[in-house]
Order: structure tokens, then sequence, then C-alpha cells
């Protein structure tokens, strides 16, 4: 019996300006299954996921409120696992240590498959505001 083996892309999403999201990011978005987003992305955003996509929000607010890190991690995982594929958007840079460090380790461990797909950086957002 073959399984299918999902994919978790982890897309950095900094700013409300989708002008800063790669073209990779945006047809992640458009084809995602399942999104996992922190609480403050952008309704604009969230707007490219299709209507038969699961989407929900897994900040953590507190220790008593939100989702803990360990169930995010386990929606991951298991969405992966059932050959989904699976866009984890922070508004957070990815590449700066401690970001997104957990949830790497974790779907490392399980040997789940991920890419990181960055932002563009600062100086890319300033000029794409500057000309707009």
């Amino acid at each position: 019996m073959t399984t299918m083996r999902g994919k978790v892309y982890l897309i950095a999403a900094a700013s409300t300006d989708l002008r800063v999201l790669t073209s990779e990011a945006v047809n992640l978005l458009r084809a995602a299954e399942v999104v996992l987003h922190d609480g403050n992305v952008s309704p604009e955003l969230l707007d490219l996921v299709p209507a038969s996509a699961q989407v929900r929000n897994v900040e953590k607010i507190s220790e008593r409120q939100g989702i803990s890190q360990e169930k995010t991690n386990a929606l991951l995982i298991a969405s992966a696992r059932e050959g989904r594929l699976v866009v984890r958007v922070k508004t957070a840079d990815p590449l700066l240590p401690g970001h997104f460090a957990e949830e790497l380790d974790a779907l490392a461990a399980a040997d789940v498959d991920f890419k990181i797909v960055p932002a563009a950086n600062s100086a890319l957002a300033a000029v794409a505001g500057r000309n707009s």
C-alpha cells in the first residue's frame, strides 16, 4: 500500500501588503488544502485561499488562550500525512532564529517534507511601497 505524502509550506507574511508575497507564496495559497495562520494575517491574504480549504487561526495569545504549539505541530503533521498541501502562514520572518524553530523541529522529527517560502525582504518591500 502506498502512503500519500503531503508537504508543509511555511510562508512568511510579515506585512499586510500582498505585494511583498512572492509569486510562489501566492500560488501555494491558491492551491492550499489546509491553512494554519497567525491571528494578524490580513483578510486579503486569506481571500487567496480556496473556499474548500480548511483554514484555522493558530495564534498563541497566551498560555491559557489560543492554541498550543504542540497542537499546531500535530495539525501540521497530521494534515501532511493525509497527503494534503498544507500552508503555515507566519507573520514573522522565518529566517530569524526562533520564529519557525519549533515547527521545523517537529516536522523534521516526524519526517514530514517541508519548505520555507520567505516574503520579499524589507528593502524590496520598501521599494514596492514607494512606487505605489
